[in-house]
């Protein structure tokens, strides 16, 4: 498997988001609106750029809902931390040729605030357009840089209850099939429970005497009773089901090693007492970030984290040790490992990382 680079990652993390429907979520809309109004703009636009296209998930004065990402201006937007501006586009050679500005509807304006997750991928922009050249005030561009700010927020929140309506949903599935499958069950000990019951009657109504033969006959359907309880017993998913509880269970208890559970591009999406007691945050406030909000600037800077997703990806498992983050800023020296979670067919769907606290070894 080729390893995936920043931009493959970055992109994959935003077209994720293209799962939840911002359209039906007022809050984001008026993120768009107080743009336009708060900087004086007459088209203000909350993007996230994909692979290929720059979707448009909520706008003001524009009505397309998507552009191909080689005409985009966010594409410059999400290479820098702060706001990018462009008072005139046919003056500058990033844009002069494009189509958008060459042509209709010959844009003019540009002013993007790159929509940064707690994780520092950059997944799209809260941007502004004039079809005349323009400016902004510094106070306008504060205003633009802290409404992304709230529109990412709010992206990180909607996804994490995604992340628990699907769950939710899972389990709606899953108890159903348990149904079913306790109905199916319940048929095949009914025969021999019946025979059983059969065979105690005539002989409590006198139609037969309890001599050997009958003995034999009883206990050969008691016994192919006990047989078909077992089976059903042995392969219930509910007790599969059960001892996975009881093993997740023993995983959250557990307090000296940090536990998490992240998917395939290294979202959070479960954690043990653990890793809320090494690294600060509770759980409502993690699941759903990206793992790298406990790297530094330089660690993310060099892709540390994003090196060990690939190689674990590749290899099975990942180790490394070094300096991490909590939530308060406070360093910690861990040890971590990391191991592929693969499907059934070998793919893979996700990653356990395990972390050990050693400060106290390397500072002592």
């Amino acid at each position: 498997m080729n390893m995936l680079d920043d931009e493959d990652i970055r992109s994959q993390t935003a077209e994720l988001f293209l799962n939840l429907e911002l359209s039906k979520l007022t809050e984001f809309q008026n993120i768009v609106d107080l743009a336009s109004q708060l900087c004086d703009k007459p088209v203000a636009l909350l993007t996230l750029l994909g692979k290929e296209m720059n979707w448009i998930r909520a706008a003001v004065g524009f009505e397309i809902k998507a552009m191909p990402r080689e005409t985009s201006f966010c594409q410059f937007a999400i290479q820098k931390d702060e706001v990018l501006i462009i008072g005139d586009a046919s003056q500058d050679l990033r844009f002069h040729d494009n189509p958008l500005v060459d042509s209709s509807p010959y844009v003019r304006f540009y002013a993007g605030a790159p929509l940064i997750l707690s994780g520092g991928l950059k997944i799209g922009t809260l941007c502004l357009f004039d079809l005349k050249p323009n400016s902004m005030s510094k106070l306008q561009e504060k205003t633009l840089a802290s409404l992304s700010k709230q529109a990412t927020a709010l992206l990180e929140l909607s996804w994490s209850r995604f992340l628990l309506q699907k769950q939710i949903a899972e389990t709606v599935i899953k108890n159903e099939s348990l149904k079913k499958i306790a109905f199916m069950q319940s048929h095949e000990i009914r025969h021999p429970l019946s025979n059983i019951i059969g065979l105690v009657n005539l002989v409590k109504d006198g139609f037969a005497s309890m001599d050997e033969n009958w003995l034999v006959m009883l206990g050969q359907e008691a016994n192919n009773l006990d047989s078909k309880v077992k089976e059903i017993v042995s392969e219930s998913l509910a007790v599969k089901d059960l001892r996975v509880i009881r093993y997740q269970k023993m995983v959250e208890e557990i307090e000296d090693y940090a536990i998490l559970i992240l998917d395939e591009n290294g979202f959070i999406e479960n954690w043990n007492k653990g890793a809320e007691k090494l690294k600060g945050y509770k759980a409502n406030e993690i699941i759903g970030r990206n793992f790298s909000i406990f790297y530094s600037e330089q660690d993310q800077l060099e892709k540390r984290h994003l090196n060990l997703i690939c190689k674990a990806r590749q290899e099975g498992t990942a180790r490394d040790s070094g300096w991490r983050l909590r939530k308060d800023a406070t360093r910690f020296w861990g040890q971590v490992t990391i191991t592929a979670i693969h499907d059934n067919d070998g793919t893979v769907i996700g990653f356990t990382k395990v972390t050990k606290d050693l400060t106290n070894t390397i500072t002592s």
